[in-house]
């Protein structure tokens, strides 16, 4: 806009003081100049001259502290674009570590303290008995529906039977071969014997009440063929008899010996029968004869033996549950049943398979071995459940390892969806919280852009993890990602708030680091204290708890370089758009309510006070004033600042359009109607035919909401209300009447 070459000075800015727009007002001119209650620099000063009292050391060390604070954030400032740069490059370089974070599982290596008692046995068993004594155990249990009834009945027992053998019968297909039980079950003592109907009718190792019968023989897989005899299986072995056949043409003394040795017996063939009337009960079997129904609870008293007496021996604790004795400590009753399934370890069964020919074409490794035994639980878990009827007065619940370590993992598992929404919901609140319809104020974008922060420094601390080797566990993928989140957006709030009170009169270039000096303490002093904490809390031995804390402790130092090195540098470049008086959010675009010069041109004015005045001729009276338009602290309507000089000239006839904000003179003989810096812009603007000039700044309804008022005028004034009181205390004590 074009100056009026008539009136000297009267330019854009005109004769106006070069600082003017960035001046504070004149009135609470000493207020302003007062020191911040953070300036410990000022604090100390006093107290050195006498004029207050306090301790000297913990004000020195604070205003050090002040002064670096304010160092790094004008640098910062000065930097800024530089800063957010390499900023998030070091931080999405450190994330890239996510690819390659280990989720622990396994319950030893997360909850057995290290050095305990627990774990110097389990070292002491594996150094001792070696890798031959690790079996993983696959349960089931079968319980009665109705609590407290005896399970011990014929009826409960073949019920068992019939699930357990469901089970012993799984088979999987995996790497183009077929895997059953008898291949990878758990087998103790086999012995080193080239003779291949020995290795095959070697039984497992299943730990079951149903071994005190002979239906226990039903459970172990395996046969054997010998010319001119039916297939030999476990359930038709007689040990002791098929020696005495196969010595007429070998000799099998040192086998015969070692069968001696454990007590086999005639294995299976001479307990009694659950149910005598089956066709394939032994005619051996003690109650085969007389087609009764066993004493149960008389053969489960002290446990039952395997095929070897000596060696085998299952106590009453390892197979009933909820057991009931007598006075005479003879068994009673009992309300569970429980069959184990003993399966060799990984290791194990890729040592036993490694050298055998049907498993040359697979690339056969320990990674496809334990394949191969997941599989094979889960289905085994699987078909047991479906193993009886609905109708049953019993219910059977099967358990393995792999069903544990499923379920540890589906805990461990980052869920997307939750951290996701959680972070969303944070965006949709730092947003909400932060926007106003005055640009000078709103922080959308800045709240937006925290919350990003944060959780791409929690990405970083996570990566870092990563690479120096702490696993994850289900404490830090469902816990830590909400936590880091709370930690960093409550210091991203206090800053970015803090920002918005620096005052005018703060120098630009020093804006930022004056907003770091007033609040950066407290945000480092919180951030350290939680950094401490953490690091102390690694100290306690349970590895899960451990490396959750050091976790914790390493995402509280990214949180806080973010906070104090890459926020900074966002709300630097904020300042940038708030002095250029742009939108929040669309920063490519201006705000209606940025600053405006209106040349106001001359106008021919009647003297209101015509009949009073004793002059008897017209006057005329040129005036260009310069007004500064901007939006009011509300944001309502525009608002236009009069300088406080004025061009002013007479010549005839013309009449006042407005005049300077000085009060008239006594001298003043014009009697003009003169308008004072507190009234309204619209008064004078209104006898304008550019009125048009004078846009106002009218906000929607939905953009003057926001929390804060909110709280202040609607949530608070009905929590103070005594009948909000008395519900409130109602609905707290309602649940515990």
């Amino acid at each position: 806009m074009a100056s009026d070459p008539r009136v000297p000075g009267a330019g854009v800015f005109g004769d106006l003081p070069p600082n003017y727009m960035r001046s504070p007002p004149p009135v609470n001119s000493d207020l302003l100049r007062r020191p911040s209650y953070c300036h410990a620099a000022f604090a100390l000063k006093q107290i050195s001259k006498g004029k207050a009292v306090g301790q000297k050391a913990p004000l020195w060390v604070r205003a050090r502290f002040q002064a670096l604070l304010f160092s790094l954030g004008c640098h910062i400032q000065r930097h800024c674009g530089k800063v957010l740069f390499i900023g998030l490059l070091v931080f999405g370089a450190l994330s890239v570590g996510l690819r390659v974070a280990a989720i622990e599982t396994d319950i030893e290596q997360l909850w057995v303290e290290a050095g305990s008692r627990v774990s110097r046995e389990l070292r002491y068993t594996k150094e001792k008995q070696g890798e031959e004594s690790v079996f993983t155990s696959q349960m089931l249990i079968q319980t009665p529906k109705q609590e407290g009834t005896n399970i011990l009945t014929q009826g409960a027992l073949l019920l068992h039977l019939e699930a357990a053998l469901s089970a012993s019968k799984v088979q999987v297909s995996l790497f183009g071969k077929s895997w059953d039980l008898n291949k990878i079950c758990y087998k103790s003592g086999v012995p080193i014997i080239e003779n291949v109907m020995i290795e095959r009718l070697f039984p497992c190792m299943i730990v079951t009440p149903l071994d005190c019968f002979w239906e226990g023989a039903k459970l172990q897989g395996g046969s054997a063929y010998l010319p001119g005899m039916p297939d030999i299986q476990w359930m038709n072995l007689d040990p002791l008899k098929l020696m005495e056949e196969l010595s007429q043409f070998t000799s099998l003394e040192g086998f015969r010996e070692m069968l001696d040795k454990a007590q086999v017996g005639h294995a299976y063939m001479n307990r009694p029968c659950l149910d005598p009337n089956d066709p394939e009960c032994p005619l051996s079997a003690p109650n085969k004869d007389l087609r009764e129904s066993p004493d149960i609870a008389g053969r489960l008293q002290g446990g039952c033996h395997g095929f070897s007496k000596k060696f085998m021996h299952w106590q009453e604790e390892l197979i009933l549950g909820g057991r009931v004795k007598d006075t005479q400590n003879a068994l009673q009753s009992a309300e569970a049943l429980q069959t184990m399934f003993l399966l060799m370890s990984p290791k194990q069964l890729y040592e036993h398979f490694k050298d055998d020919y049907e498993i040359h074409d697979i690339n056969w490794n320990e990674d496809k071995a334990t394949a191969i035994l997941e599989s094979w639980q889960r289905k085994f878990v699987e078909v047991a459940h479906g193993s009886i009827p609905q109708n049953s007065t019993s219910e059977i619940h099967a358990f393995s390892t792999t069903t544990l370590n499923d379920i540890m993992k589906s805990f461990s598992d980052v869920s997307v969806i939750r951290v996701a929404g959680g972070y969303l919901l944070m965006l949709a609140y730092a947003c909400v919280t932060m926007l106003r319809w005055d640009c000078a104020k709103s922080q959308g974008a800045v709240g937006l852009a925290g919350v990003l922060l944060v959780a791409l420094s929690v990405a970083a601390g996570l990566g870092l993890c990563s690479l120096l080797g702490l696993s994850f566990n289900a404490a830090t993928t469902q816990v830590l990602p909400f936590l880091a989140l709370g930690i960093g957006v409550d210091d991203m709030f206090l800053l970015a708030h803090s920002f918005t009170e620096t005052g005018i009169n703060i120098p630009f270039k020093e804006r930022t680091g004056d907003c770091l000096r007033r609040t950066g303490t407290s945000v480092a002093l919180t951030s350290i204290n939680n950094m401490i904490a953490f690091f102390m809390a690694a100290l306690v031995p349970i590895p899960a708890l451990r490396a959750f804390s050091l976790q914790a402790a390493i995402i509280v130092v990214f949180n806080f370089a973010m906070v104090l090195l890459i926020f900074p540098a966002i709300l630097s470049l904020d300042l940038h758009r708030r002095e250029d008086k742009r939108l929040d959010i669309l920063c490519c675009f201006y705000s209606p309510c940025s600053s405006r010069v209106i040349q106001i041109q001359p106008q021919e004015f009647s003297d209101a006070n015509d009949n009073t005045t004793t002059h008897s001729h017209a006057t005329q009276i040129t005036t260009t004033v310069q007004a500064f338009t901007q939006c009011d602290a509300a944001g309502q309507h525009i608002v236009t600042i009069l300088p406080p000089t004025s061009q002013i000239s007479t010549s005839p006839p013309s009449v006042l359009v407005a005049s300077s904000p000085v009060p008239p003179s006594p001298t003043d003989s014009y009697g003009s109607q003169l308008f004072t810096p507190s009234s309204s812009t619209r008064d004078l603007l209104a006898q304008m035919d550019e009125s048009k000039e004078a846009r106002e700044c009218v906000p929607l309804p939905f953009f003057r909401w926001n929390l804060s008022s909110f709280a202040r005028e609607k949530y608070a004034p009905l929590l103070l209300k005594p009948e909000s009181k008395v519900a409130l205390l109602v609905s707290l004590f309602s649940p515990y009447t």
